[in-house]
């Protein structure tokens, strides 16, 4: 795999797709274990003036019936209890007071002798929800505005290394149907959804599914594993942020953007453990399609998907994702795409915080719609699903006549499913068939090329991304760009000679409308084969042999992901010269010669970068065979 050469390429040269994965970890850690002060810097909701503090000093559930007893509010209907202030009764509160009460918080200050504190780990208090929690909204249903704050971090004392405050969901989901809103430093376990109904709404550092110490996963019904832990973030509203939140174990999508527009989702965690690691698996169980819950093994969930349009997912980690299901079950995407006009940039799929290469157990991105971007991001081990059929690390794939252009730019794909992009059978064939760039020369540093075959792309951007020798295709690196001249004719010089067993392969992205049918411009093409020159072609036999016998010579060309095909040319002494085109990369040539002496075979092999030669002796001894009777079956091997 040159992983050598890999992480030299990304650590120098190379700094878009390197640069933005290094910035990816380096805030990823500063938002899940820094200070609050330094958590800040990481992305922190900026703090408001706030008109009403509303705390919770009780984790007990009280009264959980009743949709009347506030903590401190009394007005029409509202009560306020002289028992205790409960999360439930903190969020009707802040429902039911005035536009001229806000902004709120509802912050904690729960006994440092409370009985739910250090329930699993020190420095955290534990809240079971009994029943449904009430909506956060507004006294009126003509003014959205909530400008709730519910943040953990006001809890006194307690641990630095995670939320403080635990909510015990018991399935509960909270309902966000107000806006402006900002949920922060909690920790949910046992099922339940965040649902951002309304617009402009902030939930960050939040724990999804996990233990109290988020080393591992909590299922939200022990008894019944196939539910795992469900939880996630629903989104079907605009203008939201969700940030550094750590969502594992969900068995629906992790985030779901379900039609709300301009969203940012950045800096998430989903699938691992708080740290952004994933616990090794036995290769033996890995993504195993079973609905009987395996307890060595590691269920990370679903991943990301998305509709609307103008959302933006960045800088999100995803790594370990797998569910108890079926055979026939679709596995876990990493990052679904729905609508138009999205931006995909600098997400890391399959790699864990620690740099192991986890994988994830679906598809790594599959993208329908129009106009969406898909940029530098980084995908190791993903795997697919059934629908498609196309084993492809990042996959185009719709049936609508909606469909329009997909840029798909400087993303790296390791250890994939076999391909890196592709477009399913639902895209027109003009499309699906278009050849991106390709090369006519590879001299030194030194690569010259053209469009693609019956593919005319003039004045498109070209890149180029680094392959190794193996049967998997990858973009290992991302080597540069340049645009093509108006006859897409390009030359591009780089900074040393590829290593032996070192290949690029390209990819097209049109400058402009028309260039492919009627899409316009940003459409990327599929990535090319692998255009790595020969270095050489050995020839292995026999060197002694008699008159009248059958000898096999193979031929193989070198290095083994030499650029196919290749046009192999064989004259041996006394016979025609025989030719053959082939994608097979060693082939088998089986001589029988009738009389005695030296014979030569001259090997030439020819591909679309240059040509190699070689050539091999074999004595013969014995008497004459009868009349000259030669032949040359070409065997492919």
């Amino acid at each position: 795999m040159l992983d050598g050469l890999f992480v030299d390429r990304r650590t120098s040269r190379l700094g878009v797709s390197r640069w933005l994965s290094f910035l990816v970890t380096l805030l990823l850690t500063f938002a899940h274990h820094a200070t609050p002060s330094v958590q800040a810097i990481a992305g922190q909701s900026p703090t408001v003036p706030v008109a009403t503090v509303i705390t919770v000093n009780t984790s007990t559930d009280l009264d959980s019936g009743s949709v009347t007893k506030t903590c401190t509010y009394t007005a029409g209907t509202y009560v306020a209890a002289g028992d205790g202030c409960t999360l439930r009764r903190a969020i009707l509160e802040a429902a039911a007071r005035p536009q001229s009460d806000r902004p709120i918080t509802i912050g904690f200050n729960l006994a440092a002798n409370d009985p739910n504190k250090d329930k699993e780990v020190a420095g955290t208090w534990t809240l079971p929800i009994a029943a449904t929690l009430p909506a956060l909204k507004t006294d009126t249903i003509i003014n959205k505005n909530g400008q709730v704050t519910i943040d953990g971090d006001t809890q006194p004392g307690g641990r630095t290394t995670g939320p403080k405050i635990v909510i015990a969901t018991n399935d509960n989901s909270l309902e966000v149907e107000s806006t402006n809103n900002v949920i922060r430093n909690l920790a949910f376990k046992g099922g339940g959804v965040i649902f951002l109904k309304e617009d402009g709404n902030t939930v960050e550092r939040i724990w999804m599914g996990l233990s109290d110490d988020g080393q591992s996963i909590i299922f939200r019904t022990p008894a019944n594993p196939l539910r795992m832990a469900g939880g996630g973030i629903h989104i079907s509203s605009n203008n939201n942020t969700v940030q550094n939140n750590v969502i594992a174990g969900a068995f629906a999508r992790a985030i779901d953007i379900d039609g709300g527009d301009n969203n940012l989702i950045t800096r998430n965690l989903i699938g691992t453990r708080a740290d952004g690691t994933v616990p090794t698996v036995a290769a033996s169980a890995q993504c195993l399609r079973s609905l009987s819950l395996d307890p060595q093994n590691w269920y990370g969930g679903w991943g990301i998907a998305l509709s609307g349009s103008n959302n933006r997912i960045t800088q999100n980690r995803l790594a370990g994702l797998h569910i108890i299901q079926s055979q026939n079950d679709t596995p876990p995407m990493a990052i679904e795409i729905f609508g138009a006009n999205h931006e995909i940039r600098a997400n890391i799929i399959g790699v864990d915080s620690a740099n192991k290469r986890v994988g994830v157990c679906g598809q790594g991105i599959k993208v329908s719609g129009s106009g969406t971007q898909i940029l530098n991001n980084v995908i190791v081990r993903s795997r697919t699903g059934f629908e498609d059929g196309e084993p492809t690390a990042i996959l185009a794939s719709d049936s609508s006549p909606l469909f329009g252009q997909i840029t798909v730019r400087g993303n790296l794909v390791e250890s994939g499913p076999g391909k890196i992009y592709e477009f399913g059978p639902g895209i027109p064939a003009l499309l699906r068939t278009f050849n991106p760039a390709k090369f006519t020369n590879i001299s030194g540093t030194t690569i010259t090329g053209g469009s693609g075959d019956n593919s005319p792309c003039p004045g498109c951007l070209i890149d180029f991304y680094r392959d190794d020798a193996d049967e998997i295709a990858e973009a290992l690196d991302h080597l540069g760009s340049i645009v093509a001249d108006n006859n897409g004719n390009f030359s591009i010089t780089l900074t040393q000679t590829l290593p032996s067993g070192v290949g690029v392969r390209t990819s097209s992205t049109t400058q402009a409308a028309g260039i492919i049918g009627n899409y316009g411009a940003g459409t990327t093409t599929k990535l090319s084969k692998l255009y790595m020159p020969m270095e050489s072609v050995t020839i292995t036999g026999p060197t002694t042999g008699t008159v009248g016998a059958s000898y096999a010579f193979t031929v193989t060309v070198n290095p083994a992901g030499a650029t196919i095909p290749v046009d192999y040319s064989i004259k041996a002494t006394d016979a025609t010269t025989q030719t053959l085109t082939s994608n097979n990369r060693t082939i088998v040539a089986t001589y029988t010669w009738p009389a005695a002496g030296t014979k030569t075979l001259v090997v030439t092999v020819k591909n679309e970068l240059g040509t190699v030669s070689a050539s091999h002796q074999i004595a013969l001894t014995g008497g004459s065979s009868g009349a000259p009777k030669l032949y040359l079956p070409l065997v492919r091997k």
